[in-house]
């Protein structure tokens, strides 16, 4: 027996099995239970959303035997009849290759018939916007008075192409896309069913893939059925409809918001190896991007970025989609696709649009912890009149160090760091080792100190460490009079803001107010230096202090 496509095999053949479309469903059932049947239907919508299906499914409705609350019994002779296709009341007609006048007038001519077996004979034309002209005008007398026994079902995707002499004779039903839920409850229906092994991430690719359409969801898992090995895995079903997988999307946002220019042409060729369509490419990220300034802003059941959401700001998605979608234009026009899509994705990571947008997030991050840092003084008044934190490094010292900056001398430093990772003097290894695992970012009387993790800014600060590294540095020469250790994070925000002021004509910028996190404890240091007293007022020099 030859193969019958699932999308055949699984056509509902009555109400309760079709998805989605519930009050279109509802409404025909009522007209049906009362009697309330109109001569003429309109059909709407998007491709694969139901619409001949419905049609076919009233059809039996109106002419089953024993019909269960507006549904067909489907058990029926009738039922079975036009199941088959042997009952000649239920015609069907294709407008796309039946458009002409004379094809309508022979309709006309036939209508005048009573039905054979069933009450009504229901003719279903489809793709009805095809008709010509003077088909429309050919059909327009049989619909202002057609006889009691004829029901009209007309279906059409593109309702606007209908006259409105045909739309104002006709009840009007517009079909949706079909939710994600209703076609993953039916694909998981067929899955079960047919015995498929598939995974939930892949039944979901799918039902996204489908963009409404159930008919393309069944017909693609068909395809995956045939693509797959053993178990249709998320991958495969990407592979089959050239969509763009989460995982490669999620790499070349990132690399966008981090500005990683030749990661992301990189991960853009790889796709485009694949076989990936570079007009799909960019319609994935545009619905990554809607899907992402989806979560942040409404709860979302089954959010799908949400590790990158602490790096996207509402601002950057934006400015992103903007870009994206004026791309999809300018792609429209052009056979160099790809050099545009290289250029958008390099415009959305150095344009000084996207400069001005991390700024504005730098200065709105400050406030942010300058309101929250009040509020937390506001709401705990004596321990702020009590704080024990004296902060190791401020945003004025940083600022004395960049607008005193000594080219030479930082030139002087950098070109013997390398010299600290293997340092000569035993005593000074530690210390030497410590140090050169910073960056060294500026210096003027004072040396700027850089690193990834804040142990290290805090083991900097120690005073023996800090002994032992003015030592290193002050060996030959008196270059500096101390040092800061920051963090890297710390450090790209101050080095960005003091960028800009210097642009905006401050020769001598003076920074907002910052939060470098690292601190000494004033009571506990002077708790500590009491009790050292005392134990020296009491057993003499010999006391020593260990960690």
């Amino acid at each position: 027996m030859a193969y019958v496509a699932l999308y055949r095999a699984y056509r509902p053949r009555a109400f309760e099995e079709v998805a989605g479309q519930k009050v279109i469903i509802k409404t025909l059932q009522n007209a049906l239970m009362h009697d309330k049947i109109q001569h003429a239907y309109l059909f709407s919508g998007p491709r694969g959303t139901g619409k001949t299906s419905i049609a076919k499914i009233f059809a039996k409705a109106v002419n089953c035997l024993s019909p269960i609350k507006g549904s067909p019994c489907n058990k029926c002779d009738v039922c079975k009849g036009i199941d088959r296709g042997d009952i000649p009341d239920v015609i069907e007609i294709d407008a796309a290759s039946n458009n002409g006048v004379d094809e309508i007038r022979e309709l006309r001519d036939k209508v005048k018939y009573m039905p054979s077996v069933g009450k009504f004979k229901v003719y279903i034309i489809d793709e009805v916007h095809m008709l010509t002209p003077g088909a429309f005008n050919a059909l327009l007398k049989t619909l202002e008075e057609p006889p009691k026994h004829i029901i009209f079902i007309l279906a059409t995707t593109e309702i606007h192409k209908i006259p409105p002499t045909i739309l104002s004779r006709c009840q009007r039903f517009d079909f949706k896309n079909i939710e994600i839920k209703d076609m993953v409850e039916k694909l998981n229906e067929i899955v079960e069913k047919e015995q498929i092994a598939i995974t939930k991430e892949a039944i979901i690719a799918i039902a996204e893939n489908a963009e409404g359409g159930l008919r393309d969801a069944i017909s693609l898992l068909d395809q995956a059925i045939s693509y797959a090995d053993d178990e249709i895995t998320e991958e495969d079903v990407h592979q089959v409809s050239g969509s763009v997988s989460k995982k490669a999307l999620s790499d070349i946002l990132l690399a966008i918001v981090n500005k990683e220019v030749s990661k992301a042409i990189v991960i853009l060729k790889d796709l485009l190896a694949e076989g990936k369509e570079i007009s799909r490419i960019v319609t994935d990220l545009i619905l990554a991007l809607r899907d992402m300034l989806l979560e942040k802003t409404i709860s979302i059941e089954l959010p799908k970025y949400e590790d990158l959401l602490s790096v996207f700001p509402i601002e950057k998605i934006y400015y992103y989609l903007e870009v994206l979608n004026q791309l999809s234009q300018d792609m429209k026009w052009t056979h160099q696709k790809r050099a545009y899509v290289e250029l958008a994705l390099i415009k959305m990571m150095e344009h000084q649009s996207i400069k001005q947008i991390d700024y504005e997030a730098t200065i709105l991050d400050l406030k942010q912890s300058m309101r929250e840092l009040k509020e937390q003084y506001k709401h705990q008044p004596k321990v702020a009149e009590k704080s024990n934190l004296e902060p190791l490094v401020t945003v004025k010292d940083i600022e004395k160090i960049l607008n005193n900056g000594d080219k030479e001398k930082k030139q002087t430093l950098l070109n013997g760091w390398s010299y600290l990772k293997d340092y000569p003097k035993d005593h000074l290894k530690m210390a030497a080792y410590l140090l050169y695992q910073g960056t060294l970012e500026a210096i003027s009387d004072y040396m700027l100190v850089v690193y990834d993790d804040l142990n290290l800014c805090k083991q900097m600060y120690d005073p023996d460490v800090k002994e032992q590294v003015l030592d290193i540095i002050n060996n030959k020469n008196e270059l500096i009079k101390g040092y800061y250790a920051i963090l890297k994070t710390d450090w790209l925000v101050i080095k960005e803001v003091y960028a800009d002021l210097w642009h905006k004509g401050q020769k001598k910028p003076k920074l907002p107010p910052h939060d470098f996190k690292l601190y000494k404890d004033v009571i506990e240091e002077s708790k500590t230096s009491e009790t050292l007293n005392l134990a020296k007022e009491y057993f003499g020099e010999k006391v020593k202090v260990k960690e």
